[in-house]
């Protein structure tokens, strides 16, 4: 089983077919370069696009609204 880190909450997600995922273009965002961000597995089909887990849709939401903010380094996911 394979497992992912959830961008937003630090839950750990499995990784799976039906999983919640969103692919988000991170080249542009400003973040991109910063030392120490959140990185997702690298996309094949978006250039610069990274892949995310999510254990739910609230997660999912929040994380689709502000990526920068869930990526950035200092970031501290606060649990479920």
């Amino acid at each position: 089983m394979s497992v992912a880190i959830d961008p937003v909450c630090g839950m750990e997600v499995e990784i799976h077919d039906e999983a919640l995922t969103a692919t988000i273009d991170v080249a542009s965002l400003s973040v991109a370069t910063q030392p120490g961000r959140t990185a997702g597995a690298p996309d094949p089909n978006v250039a610069g696009g990274e892949r995310f887990w999510f254990c739910g849709r609230g997660c999912l939401l929040d994380f689709q609204d502000e990526p920068e903010r869930f990526l950035d380094a200092g970031f501290q996911p606060s649990g479920m």
